[in-house]
């Protein structure tokens, strides 16, 4: 079984200057054909699914630029709203939390010569914990097609290619 990654990243490295990039993107987002919206602030780009197109775990593509010399390197990523991320970010807090406490009191019941009930809050920790990692793989499964198509995106407007070996080799889990 292949794991994906949640977030994957690229990065491009392009001879065009970020002004020729940010009007590229910019002319391209002010077409009304086009299925996206976006963001330019500085060297910051963020695009995302409309509003009428998306769903709970549509993704979003955030790009940063940066100049290197005569070329310019495009950092990508690939990602959930921030809402959606700070909500399974929680769930993570949580978890370890629940791990965390739970391991304690264990233990200190177990020092006691005491039946370590405590453990339970680690095995509820640890199931929260593997519940959210297998919901935000299935969100991603999801949100595949319109990560391919913010990917396809990307690279018509910018005349580039893009490879992601963790986001071109998605594969079923089994």
């Amino acid at each position: 079984m292949h794991i994906r990654k949640i977030r994957p990243r690229f990065k491009i490295e392009t001879p065009v200057s970020i002004t020729a990039i940010k009007e590229r993107l910019q002319n391209k987002l002010n077409d009304p054909r086009v299925p996206f919206t976006g963001t330019i602030a500085s060297n910051y780009v963020i695009i995302n699914i409309p509003e009428e197109q998306s769903h709970f775990w549509s993704p979003r593509l955030t790009l940063d630029c940066e100049e290197n010399g005569n070329k310019t390197i495009i950092k990508g990523m690939f990602g959930p709203r921030p809402v959606v991320w700070m909500m399974f970010m929680g769930f993570y807090l949580a978890a370890i939390f629940l791990v965390f406490v739970g391991l304690m009191w264990g233990g200190a019941q177990w020092s006691l010569g005491m039946k370590p009930t405590g453990l339970i809050f680690s095995a509820i920790g640890a199931v929260i914990f593997i519940l959210a990692y297998i919901s935000a793989l299935f969100g991603q499964k999801l949100s595949e097609k319109q990560m391919h198509d913010l990917r396809d995106f990307l690279e018509d407007t910018l005349r580039i290619s893009t490879t992601v070996p963790e986001f071109d080799k998605i594969e079923e889990a089994s």
